[in-house]
């Protein structure tokens, strides 16, 4: 699903571009383990083939594409990324959903480890019992905006709901509302379950139900929290590299945070919302979709920063270092007014870059650096 920009502005570099001007042309993080894919992208052009990028390479500034078809030819892959390289292969719509639910798949065989299997199992365990926690929660909040005296609803909470009496008190409450734009209790309560599952891959707006992308989302914010207190004893150089990427994480989370908000007014005036709801469940399909693209590729940098920490100073630096120069860039169409906040992160970038000890082409052997050279490069 497409979407227009969050607020349009252009690249006033246009002859040297340092962003990317769509998400489709950014591509979406796949969550390989060989090393030199730590930060790779795919995305498919419009009547084209599957490509995957790869930033960064020889501490350029410039990223490789390739076609995703021969990406094993090219690469030495480890056996997990095997797999998922073929999982991902016949993808048609590529979104960070639809990759991480593949992503999962491969992951839950056991091929990238015990962690990665563990984690991939409890996302599969959640995606089950999200839909129905966030129904009953949806339920109590329609019952208490548009049924609030209804007989026996006072004390209606989610383990009654959960009963056959409870969902059959809910409907007969919600069918007063119902008589009002011409539709059954049923129709109303049918509405919110698919309200509950569009809702599944977020949680519900106030935090009180966690899914995924939210949990990613106050994970995020947690980091910045905890790296602009890291930096202040850090050395201008380092220090540089926290601020900058605590100002990219907060600058995402806060985009996050404004399709995150227009969901949660939905939820706090639910009449509207049910009454018109194919338009409804569009709307809230959309906002959760710039959400995920919003934070789509920071789980890496999260799960990198919670390894480093229980190092010393030295071994958190390398670690800031490591991932400082790959942080995930919004495109043009959704920074708004920040260009410049963005541009000058990839200016950054290239400049750490270029003295990076840390590049995820460390030890790359003369072979492989050939059959790169024979593909192109984009600078973004």
């Amino acid at each position: 699903m497409s979407s227009p920009p969050e607020k349009g502005v252009t690249n006033r570099k246009a002859k040297n571009p340092l962003l990317p001007e769509t998400f489709e042309q950014r591509g979406v993080y796949v969550p390989f383990t060989t090393p030199i894919l730590a930060y790779a992208r795919l995305r498919r052009p419009i009547g084209g083939s599957l490509e995957v990028l790869i930033p960064g390479l020889a501490g350029g500034s410039e990223t490789y594409i390739i076609p995703y078809k021969v990406l094993p030819d090219v690469l030495n892959l480890l056996v997990h990324d095997r797999a998922l390289h073929e999982e991902l292969l016949n993808l048609r719509k590529i979104s960070p959903g639809r990759v991480r639910q593949s992503a999962n798949l491969v992951a839950m065989t056991g091929l990238g480890g015990p962690a990665l299997a563990k984690r991939a199992k409890q996302d599969r365990q959640s995606e089950q019992e999200l839909p129905t926690l966030i129904l009953f929660s949806l339920i109590r909040n329609a019952i208490s905006q548009l049924a609030p005296s209804h007989p026996g609803v006072a004390n209606l909470d989610g383990r009654q709901i959960a009963t056959p009496e409870g969902l059959n008190l809910a409907r007969e409450a919600l069918g007063g509302y119902g008589q009002t734009i011409g539709e059954s209790g049923n129709k109303i309560y049918a509405r919110l379950e698919r309200w509950a599952n569009v809702l599944a891959p977020l949680g519900m707006s106030d935090g009180s139900i966690k899914g995924p992308l939210l949990i990613l989302l106050t994970t995020l914010e947690d980091l910045t929290v905890e790296l602009s207190k890291w930096l202040i004893q850090e050395p201008p150089d380092t220090a540089e590299m926290a601020q900058r990427t605590v100002t990219a994480a907060r600058a995402a989370a806060q985009r996050a945070r404004d399709h995150l908000n227009a969901i949660a007014e939905m939820e706090k005036a639910m009449a509207e919302p049910l009454r018109s709801f194919d338009e409804t469940e569009n709307k809230i399909t959309l906002h959760i979709e710039r959400i995920s693209l919003m934070l789509d590729g920071w789980q890496r940098v999260i799960d990198l920063w919670e390894m480093g920490r229980d190092g010393d100073r030295f071994f958190q630096r390398d670690t800031l270092e490591g991932f400082a120069h790959y942080l995930p860039i919004l495109p043009l169409e959704a920074v708004g007014e920040n260009v410049e906040l963005w541009e000058n992160l990839r200016e950054s970038q290239n400049r750490w870059g270029r003295t990076s000890e840390h590049g995820i082409d460390a030890g790359m052997d003369q072979e492989t650096k050939a059959k790169l050279s024979k593909f192109r490069k984009e600078p973004v």
